[in-house]
């Protein structure tokens, strides 16, 4: 059974607000070109390409914390709260005796069931490894399989989570640089994550966030934006990896969502003084910014 990690913090995010509006004039009840709209776990859910997913792979996950009622809201579980989180796999470094210089740690994106999640987190941390990192990645993993609309709002909501994670393991290793990398909907994990650290005062835990092909608005992370002031003040340096081919943001994200995804497309609005956009078009496709043919090579350039 995997460790788990209770906590108190102050000004807890307990919710996050919704979409509320599931912007029925643009998103038909089945789901677009499998945008499931649905509350139950999305039908689409993937090994990530991998057959033998490495279930030792170190991680922070909250899988299981999360469900939907059969009207469609999303609740936490039965024994979790709005912060805790388990530890899986081997040890991730740092709390096993061993003190780093630096922990990346890689949130996945949307509609990867469990093994999925494995697959994409561990994809991320060998290509990481093969472009010369020298330092531990451990993934972030969770519940993703769900309808578009609820895995944005889980996803959103497991920002406090990751948040208490950093929080802990800056308190137990204060001299480990920490960064946090997210592909496509993990970004909503992770700029939640910013927002909940700046909110409980943890302004020097993080030191980079890389965004990969971020299916968030291209207007959060500006200064007018959701995220913008906690970027500013919370972490070292905030790096957008996007490109204007990305099929999957440019039709279905913009469909879903009304808007134009961070991933997609520049800033949109004032950046941030430790902002920068890096224009990627010579990335395949949306899924493979994190690949060996992907962009991680000039993602090491930012560290």
């Amino acid at each position: 059974m995997s460790p788990r990690h209770d906590h108190s913090h102050d000004n807890a995010d307990s919710s996050v607000s919704r979409r509320a509006v599931l912007r029925g004039a643009a998103v038909s009840a089945v789901g677009i070109g499998g945008l499931a709209v649905s509350s139950s776990p999305a039908q689409a859910g993937k090994k990530g390409g991998c057959d033998d997913p490495p279930m030792e792979y170190p991680r922070v996950t909250t899988r299981g914390h999360f469900d939907t009622t059969w009207w469609g809201s999303v609740y936490v579980t039965s024994g979790n709260d709005a912060t805790n989180y388990d530890l899986a796999g081997d040890q991730i470094p740092g709390l096993d005796g061993s003190t780093p210089s630096e922990l990346l740690v890689h949130a996945h994106g949307w509609n990867n069931d469990l093994e999925g999640g494995v697959c994409s987190v561990s994809e991320a941390g060998s290509t990481f490894d093969l472009e010369g990192y020298p330092h531990p990645v451990v993934g972030y993993t969770w519940d993703a399989d769900y309808g578009w609309y609820n895995a944005t709002e889980i996803a959103e909501r497991n920002g406090a989570k990751l948040a208490a994670f950093v929080a802990d393991y800056h308190a137990q290793n204060p001299g480990v640089a920490i960064r946090l990398c997210c592909h496509s909907l993990g970004a909503r994990v992770v700029l939640s994550a910013v927002q909940s650290l700046d909110n409980w005062g943890y302004r020097d835990a993080v030191t980079s966030v890389t965004l990969l092909g971020g299916a968030a608005d291209n207007g959060s992370p500006a200064l007018e934006g959701e995220y913008g002031s906690a970027i500013e003040r919370t972490v070292g340096r905030l790096d957008n990896f996007w490109m204007n081919d990305d099929d999957v943001l440019n039709w279905a994200y913009s469909t879903a969502e009304w808007g134009t995804a961070i991933g997609a497309s520049s800033l949109d609005g004032t950046p941030p003084a430790n902002y920068a956009d890096h224009n990627v078009d010579y990335v395949p496709d949306h899924f493979s910014h994190y690949k060996p043919d992907g962009c991680l090579d000039e993602v090491l350039e930012t560290f």
